[in-house]
C-alpha cells in the first residue's frame, strides 16, 4: 500500500526541471526500498549509516539489495560520527570508523563523516539547513563537501536541453493536450 503511494507521488508531481531527486529512506531492505528500485532502475544509491556495528550490518543489507537490482552504490556517508562538547573535547558516542568500514567493504568511496551537532537540528527546526548557513560548524562544511562530490564526481548534472529524448517527452506531452 504504502509502495503504491510512492508510485502515485512519484508519477502524479509536477517535478519541473531537476538535476537530483534525493529520497530519504529509512534503513533498511523493505517494501517501499524495493519499490523504489523497482521504479526508478537507474538510480544511484548513497548509503548512509552510522558508526555503530548494527547500523553498519543493516546498511550492508541495503547495498547489496541495490547491488542484486543492478543499483550503483556510489558512497557511504557516516552520520552522527561524534559529538564535540564546548570546550572543544570530542566524544563518538555510537563507535568509530563505521562509515569507513562499511565503503570498505561494498567497495565504494566515504564521502563524508557528518559530526553530531545541534545546530543541524536548530536549522531544520528554522527552515534554515545548516549547509546554507555561513556560521554552520563543521557539520556545514562535510554536507557542502559531500554536495561537491555529488555535483563533481558522482552525477554531474548534464545539459538534456538538447536531448531527442526531452523533445519526445515534449511532444507526448503535446499530444496529451490534445
Amino acid at each position: 500500500m504504502l509502495t503504491k503511494a510512492v508510485e502515485q507521488f512519484l508519477r502524479d508531481v509536477a517535478w519541473g526541471e531537476m538535476d537530483y531527486l534525493i529520497i530519504d529512506m529509512p534503513p533498511g531492505t523493505g517494501d517501499v526500498q524495493m519499490g523504489l528500485a523497482r521504479m526508478l532502475p537507474r538510480t544511484d544509491l548513497i548509503i548512509v549509516t552510522t558508526p555503530a556495528l548494527a547500523a553498519q550490518k543493516v546498511a550492508s543489507r541495503a547495498a547489496d539489495m541495490a547491488r542484486r537490482r543492478f543499483l550503483r552504490v556510489a558512497g557511504v556517508i557516516e552520520n552522527m560520527r561524534s559529538f564535540t562538547c564546548d570546550h572543544g573535547e570530542s566524544y563518538p558516542l555510537f563507535g568509530v570508523g563505521g562509515g569507513q568500514a562499511l565503503a570498505d567493504e561494498i567497495g565504494v568511496p566515504l564521502l563524508g563523516q557528518v559530526p553530531l551537532e545541534p545546530a543541524v537540528g536548530a536549522g531544520g527546526d528554522a527552515g534554515v539547513p545548516v549547509s546554507l548557513s555561513p556560521d554552520g560548524g563543521a557539520a556545514a562544511v562535510v554536507f557542502r563537501s559531500i554536495a561537491q562530490q555529488i555535483i563533481s564526481d558522482i552525477a554531474p548534472p548534464i545539459n538534456m536541453s538538447g536531448c531527442s529524448a526531452r523533445m519526445l517527452a515534449a511532444v507526448a506531452a503535446a499530444f496529451d493536450k490534445a
